[in-house]
């Protein structure tokens, strides 16, 4: 609660609460009791940026301490992958694309686009 700056909240049902608080709490909850592994959808989105940063950061925390805590995590922001995944998987249209770390991302698709008129 404290971490994401919940405390103002505490004796308010979830109901009532905006949807990026919301999504503040489900990142709270599902981080307690610290979990060895922990699915997230999106859990950035729809917070504002101060917000999207301090959840980036408790994700961070939780990955690199002793916890040896594990994250698997959907987002459609590459810069939020590029902070927090040791390796990234790349979907369209639901089939898996390519696999790898952000380094070989790079090296292989990080050229850039060419456009023609």
């Amino acid at each position: 609660m404290n971490e994401l700056e919940l405390n103002a909240f505490s004796s308010t049902y979830a109901i009532d609460l905006s949807g990026g608080n919301k999504r503040k709490l489900m990142c709270a909850i599902c981080l307690l009791g610290s979990p060895r592994l922990t699915f997230l959808d999106e859990p950035t989105t729809g917070v504002d940026p101060v917000a999207r940063l301090k959840i980036r950061r408790l994700i961070k925390a939780l990955t690199t301490s002793q916890s040896m805590s594990s994250f698997v995590f959907t987002t459609h922001w590459m810069t939020e992958a590029e902070q927090l995944c040791d390796r990234i998987c790349i979907l369209i249209n639901g089939r898996v694309i390519t696999i790898g770390s952000v380094s070989y991302l790079r090296d292989t698709y990080g050229d850039g686009y060419s456009l023609v008129v």
